[in-house]
């Protein structure tokens, strides 16, 4: 009994559909269950108050963030923002410490405005380092001119 033997091939074409099935699935796995960082940032709008609370700090980020504010600003408006709650050097040190209390490696970034004096930027750092953190940070954005 003789057997046929065929030697076609099928001519080089690679099937890539179970590829790109694998790879979708993978693309949606990795979109579904990525965090993705929410940058806090100083927006002068009134807000209504709904309550005379404190805004809660987030503890997934584990960073206070305080906006120094500019020489725009009204006299009567304090310098520094939190949350997007406007607050003195009091309240500051207050928030700082009560997030040092829950968390001990807790970060403050400080972010001044262009037209903030050092000065300001001063007080909310040296009011951080005595509330007990231990990492103060300045945020800037570095365009290095030509």
């Amino acid at each position: 009994m003789r057997l046929s033997r065929t030697t076609e091939t099928p001519g080089g074409i690679i099937n890539i559909t179970p590829l790109l099935d694998v790879m979708f699935i993978l693309l949606i796995f990795f979109m579904a269950t990525t965090t993705f960082k929410e940058e806090e940032f100083d927006i002068m709008v009134n807000l209504p108050d709904a309550s005379k609370k404190r805004a809660a700090l987030s503890s997934a980020t584990k960073l206070i963030v305080v906006n120094v504010r500019g020489a725009d600003r009204n006299k009567e408006d304090p310098l520094y923002v939190i949350a997007g709650q406007r607050v003195n050097l009091l309240q500051l040190r207050d928030i700082v410490a009560d997030g040092v209390k829950n968390n001990v490696n807790q970060k403050v970034l400080i972010r001044g405005d262009n037209h903030a004096f050092w000065g300001d930027g001063a007080r909310a750092l040296a009011t951080c380092r005595a509330a007990g953190v231990i990492e103060v940070n300045v945020g800037f954005d570095y365009n290095p001119t030509e």
